[in-house]
C-alpha cells in the first residue's frame, strides 16, 4: 500500500462495536430503550433555535422519468466547475442512470451506464445498483458501481464491479471495466466508493481508486477490497486492504 502513500484509506472495523451491541442490545434490553424513555417524559423542541443557512436556488428535476430513483450521488468537474455529474439507481430498470449538467445544475441531461452480457450458460438478469462518481483532473469522468446477476427464481448468481469512463463530462459512457466477479456461492460486492488522485503535483495524479466490502468478514476472500488504477480506467489492480484474519466485518471508503 505504499503506493497510496497520497491517500487517506479509512477502514472500519466494526468488531468491537458489535461485541458491544451485543452486550447492550438485547430483546428485553433494546439500544433505542433509553432514548425512548427520555423522550416519553420530556417534551420536543418546538424548534432547533435560530441559525444561518445557505441560499439555494430552485429545485430541479434532474431524472425527468416516471418511476422512482435511489441513493443518488453527484460529483463536480473541478476543471470545469459548471459541470456536474450524478447517479443514481433506476427502481423499476435494470441499468444505472447517469446525468450531466453543463449550466450548475439548471438543466440535465441523462443516459443509461452501460451493463455486461448475461453470464455464460444462463439467461439470468443483470442489474447495477450503488453509484459512486469522480472527475479527474482532466475532465474524464469515472462512474463506479456493482453489477448484481440474479437468476429467475434461483437467487443471485453473482456480482462484480464496473467503472464506466465518460470523456463528455457525463453526456455519454462509451465503455466500462467490469472486474472482481465473485459467485453466487462467494462473496457479495457491495458499495463501492471511488476516488482520483487530483493532486497536480503527485507522482500519482489522476490514479483512480475504488474501496468496497466484499461481504464476508474476516474469511481469508472476503473483507475490504481496493482497485487502483494508473491508465485513467482501462485496467484495474485489486488487493485486499484488511487483514484476512480479522474476525469482524469491514467497510472501504476512500478520502483524498
Amino acid at each position: 500500500m505504499s503506493s497510496l502513500r497520497t491517500t487517506l484509506f479509512m477502514g472500519l472495523m466494526l468488531v468491537a462495536s458489535t461485541i458491544a451491541l451485543a452486550q447492550t442490545n438485547t430483546p428485553d434490553n433494546p439500544s433505542w430503550w433509553n432514548k425512548y424513555q427520555y423522550l416519553s417524559t420530556h417534551a420536543a423542541s418546538p424548534n432547533a433555535g435560530s441559525s444561518s443557512s445557505a441560499a439555494v436556488g430552485p429545485n430541479v428535476d434532474v431524472s425527468n422519468e416516471c418511476g422512482p430513483q435511489s441513493e443518488t450521488y453527484v460529483t463536480v468537474n473541478t476543471s470545469r466547475p459548471k459541470n456536474l455529474a450524478g447517479g443514481s439507481n433506476e427502481i423499476f430498470r435494470d441499468p444505472m442512470r447517469a446525468y450531466a449538467s453543463f449550466d450548475n445544475g439548471a438543466s440535465w441531461t441523462g443516459v443509461d451506464a452501460p451493463l455486461p452480457p448475461p453470464l455464460s450458460g444462463t439467461n439470468d438478469i443483470r442489474f447495477g445498483s450503488d453509484p459512486s462518481l469522480v472527475f479527474d483532473t482532466r475532465g474524464n469522468l469515472f462512474y463506479s458501481y456493482i453489477v448484481v446477476f440474479f437468476g429467475g427464481g434461483n437467487g443471485i448468481n453473482g456480482t462484480e464491479l464496473a467503472v464506466a469512463k465518460s470523456t463528455d463530462g457525463g453526456k455519454s459512457f462509451g465503455s466500462a471495466n467490469f472486474f472482481s466477479f465473485s459467485s453466487g456461492k462467494d462473496h457479495f460486492n457491495d458499495k463501492p466508493m471511488i476516488t482520483a488522485d487530483r493532486s497536480l503535483s503527485s507522482p500519482l495524479r489522476d490514479n483512480i481508486y475504488v474501496a468496497w466490502d466484499a461481504a464476508s468478514g474476516g474469511s481469508s476472500s472476503g473483507g475490504i477490497r481496493v482497485a487502483h488504477s494508473s491508465d485513467r480506467g482501462a485496467t484495474f489492480t485489486v488487493n485486499r486492504a484488511d487483514d484476512p484474519h480479522g474476525p469482524g466485518r469491514s467497510i472501504g471508503a476512500f478520502l483524498l
